[in-house]
C-alpha cells in the first residue's frame, strides 16, 4: 500500500471513498437532497497539470487529495478533463456559490478576484524569459 510522509495509509481503491448526493430536488433546489457524508473526502490538496493526448492534444489533469471522513485513510484520485470538462466545473462553483447567498458569492468572487490580482496560481512555463 503506498504511503505519505504521514505515514498514513492512502486509499489505491476507488471504493474506499465515496459520499452521494440523492433526493427527489435537483442541484439548483434548496434543501431538497439528501447528502451522505459517509467516505466523503474531505479535500486538502490540489495539484493541476497540463496532460499530453496522444489522440485529442493537451488536457487538463487534476489530482484532488483528501482524508476519507471518519477514517484515517486517505484518497488520491487523478481526474482528466479538456476545457468543457474544465469551464462546467468553474462555472457550476460560481453558479453554487451565488445560489447560497449574496454574502458567500461576494466572499467567493472575491477571493477569486484576489488570486487573479496576485498571480497566486499561476508560474511561468518553462523556457519562458521570465
Amino acid at each position: 500500500m503506498a504511503r505519505k510522509r504521514t505515514g498514513r495509509r492512502i486509499s489505491g481503491d476507488p471504493r474506499k471513498s465515496g459520499g452521494d448526493i440523492a433526493g427527489p430536488g435537483g442541484p439548483h433546489d434548496r434543501d431538497s437532497v439528501i447528502v451522505d457524508t459517509t467516505n466523503a473526502v474531505l479535500l486538502d490538496s490540489s495539484t493541476v497539470v497540463e496532460v499530453e493526448s496522444a489522440s485529442n492534444g493537451p488536457i487538463i489533469g487534476m489530482l484532488l487529495e483528501g482524508r476519507i471522513n471518519h477514517t484515517t485513510d486517505r484518497a488520491r484520485n487523478l481526474y482528466l478533463m479538456n476545457e468543457d470538462g474544465a469551464a462546467a466545473l468553474v462555472t457550476e462553483l460560481m453558479a453554487l456559490a451565488h445560489r447560497m447567498g449574496p454574502e458567500f458569492g461576494e466572499r467567493f468572487m472575491a477571493r477569486l478576484e484576489n488570486l487573479l490580482q496576485n498571480d497566486s496560481f499561476t508560474a511561468p512555463k518553462q523556457g519562458d524569459p521570465t
